[in-house]
């Protein structure tokens, strides 16, 4: 009896390792991250002075969330600028105005034009996906960016739903197949509550 009661606590232990709950206002969302992946809490100030340089840059008219709540920023151990993932949450005004599947292909078609980049050796492709995720649904836009004199590519999904009022989005970059494939599957099996 007791070897059971010793088992049982280890799987219980064992399945939660890793796992986090985040409140995106009353629901909570369950997410384990990846092996090999690591918090970067001290990097959240970086990343919004870095999506806010990005914005400046693109000159088209485009105006800055000042309403965000990052829940997290992750990235695996050997490479702080590739392989991440940001959870964030914010007002949910794009989406009251467009609709959620709008607003998805208003991103997506943004996606296809932005960094602005005229260069014929570079290959982007935009795909907009209605997905579920634990019955909820989201729009996955993925972009995928190839170097052909490279030989390197490297893609950005962007997981967005509506929950409790709010815009929840899930950023993710990588560049290589294990890495979009671990990634992938946190996501997926992540729940609400």
């Amino acid at each position: 009896m007791k070897n059971i009661l010793l088992i049982l606590l280890l799987a219980i232990c064992y399945q939660s390792y890793g796992q986090n709950s985040y409140r995106i206002e009353k629901y909570i969302w369950n997410y384990t991250k990846p092996a090999e992946y690591i918090s970067r809490v001290d990097n959240f100030e970086k990343d919004i002075k870095t999506g806010e340089d990005y914005v400046k840059k693109q000159n088209d008219g485009t105006t800055l969330s000042t309403d965000d709540k990052i829940l997290f920023s992750i990235a695996k151990t050997d490479s702080l600028q590739m392989n991440i993932v940001l959870a964030s949450y914010k007002d949910n005004g794009n989406i009251e105005r467009f609709t959620l599947k709008g607003y998805a292909e208003k991103l997506g078609e943004y996606f296809k034009v932005n960094p602005k980049n005229d260069d014929p050796k570079i290959i982007v492709t935009v795909k907009v996906n209605e997905i579920l995720i634990d019955e909820t649904k989201f729009y996955l836009i993925r972009k995928t960016i190839n170097y052909t004199e490279q030989n390197y590519s490297y893609s950005s999904d962007y997981y967005v739903s509506e929950i409790q009022g709010k815009e929840f989005s899930i950023a993710v970059v990588y560049d290589n197949e294990a890495d979009k494939l671990k990634i992938e599957k946190s996501i997926l099996e992540s729940t609400f509550e």
